[in-house]
């Protein structure tokens, strides 16, 4: 399982599109991507508290209640613009699919926006499950969001591993009893993070079928 934002793809480019898009609705000034990009898999809300906090204004429930609709749409009419797979992730998926491995999506980003992102980048295709924050009754770091996608993905919960960039990720994979990769690279891996992760990569070539085995044959040995 990949999570999507920070991890398999770059979405920081977009999503930076779509809260600069409200801050000018709303008289405030611009954010630079990269102020924005550790801050990207947090989800709308966040980023529009970081883009009102960083013009020194506090946004209540009403404001964001208000903002989130048109952030949304902003983002789902320009999800791809500049949006991209990390480098060397297409090969990385290429390989593990060639390998036999079943491959799916585990993100915190709503299903629909995840579905429609990976259809714009024309990998949809290599993932047996994709399932978003509103697919089950939970979602990351709640284990029924991992697991569920593994029943969805026609997968078993022993042999299967979290590639994924945050705090989030590993802990979800610790509660499910799942093996976890966490890619340094991505939005928010944090020392949390990386204390959880049963291995660290720096790059997608670290990804193959031989060090995923090895991961999984580290079940039986516990």
């Amino acid at each position: 399982m990949f999570d999507l934002d920070g991890t398999l793809v770059d979405t920081a480019p977009d999503l930076t599109g779509a809260l600069n898009y409200c801050l000018a609705e709303a008289g405030l000034p611009s954010l630079d991507v990269d102020a924005v990009r550790p801050h990207a898999g947090r989800g709308a809300r966040a980023i529009l508290q970081l883009g009102f906090s960083a013009a020194g204004i506090t946004a209540d429930e009403t404001c964001l209640t208000n903002q989130l609709p048109r952030f949304l749409d902003r983002y789902n009419a320009h999800i791809a613009d500049a949006s991209m797979p990390f480098s060397g992730a297409v090969d990385a998926l290429e390989r593990l699919r060639g390998a036999g491995f079943k491959l799916a999506i585990c993100t915190n980003k709503m299903e629909a926006l995840a579905r429609r992102l990976l259809v714009e980048l024309q990998i949809a295709g290599y993932f047996s499950a994709i399932c978003g924050s509103d697919t089950f009754a939970g979602r990351k770091p709640d284990p029924v969001h991992l697991l569920g996608t593994v029943s969805l993905a026609g997968g078993s919960a022993p042999v299967s591993i979290m590639v994924g960039d945050t705090d989030t990720d590993m802990e979800a994979a610790r509660r499910a009893g799942l093996r976890s990769v966490l890619v340094d690279f991505g939005y928010d891996p944090c020392p949390a993070a990386h204390e959880k992760a049963d291995l660290v990569v720096s790059r997608f070539s670290e990804i193959d079928a031989s060090t995923l085995l090895r991961l999984i044959e580290t079940v039986s040995a516990d």
